[in-house]
């Protein structure tokens, strides 16, 4: 209960500076500006990667929403949270790249590099064949549930805010991260006695929002 509090207590406030960089930013602020960008910029680059993987093709896109928000400053709202706006727009872009280039072909080109054989349960496995173990879990995952599942553990994203970003309800956000810990739950089942001096795995797949 009291970590509720708390971290409702730091999401008020994170939101209240928030606003006030809006505020700013719409009256022209540049240092505002500066303060908003550094806050969210690599966090957005890595949210953009899952579409794009180019670390550059990410990071121009990035760099192009906030050219546009800096550009139409005056149309802010202050009292819209702006990483929903920040998270859907980048998301726009990234889809809109994605259909220009032969990007996605790329992308899963990555994901089946990512993919190994089968590690023998015999064998002691080394931290880094454990997260490939998480990883290949998570990509197996259904699309909607794989892409629900990253935004809300890797991108630290609440539910309404995914949802207001995939344009779905709160509940379907709700429904999806239930069928993706249900899933990742029986993939890793026959391999929990190996991860049991590795936290990663309790702290990722089996904790619940």
């Amino acid at each position: 209960m009291n970590d509720e509090k708390d971290n409702k207590l730091q999401f008020d406030e994170q939101s209240q500076i928030e606003s006030e960089w809006i505020w700013d930013t719409k009256a022209g602020n540049q240092k505002a500006f500066e303060m908003l960008f550094n806050f969210y910029c690599q966090r957005l680059i890595n949210f953009t990667r899952r579409y794009v993987v180019d670390i550059q093709i990410a990071e121009n896109i990035v760099q192009d929403v906030f050219v546009h928000l800096w550009n139409h400053r005056v149309n802010l709202d202050p009292s819209r949270l702006i990483k929903s706006y920040l998270f859907k727009a980048v998301k726009n872009e990234a889809l809109k790249e994605i259909r220009h280039r032969d990007v996605e072909k790329r992308s899963q080109q990555k994901l089946i590099d990512l993919i190994e054989p089968d590690i023998d349960p015999e064998k002691e496995l080394t931290t880094n064949e454990m997260n490939k173990e998480i990883h290949q879990a998570i990509n197996e995952l259904p699309d909607k549930c794989r892409e629900i599942f990253k935004m809300n553990r890797f991108d630290g994203l609440k539910y309404a805010e995914i949802a207001e970003i995939l344009n779905i309800s709160e509940k379907t956000v709700e429904t999806q991260m239930g069928r993706a810990l249900k899933k990742l739950r029986v993939r890793l089942k026959p391999l929990l006695p190996l991860f049991l001096s590795v936290l990663l795995i309790l702290l990722i797949i089996f904790s619940m929002s």
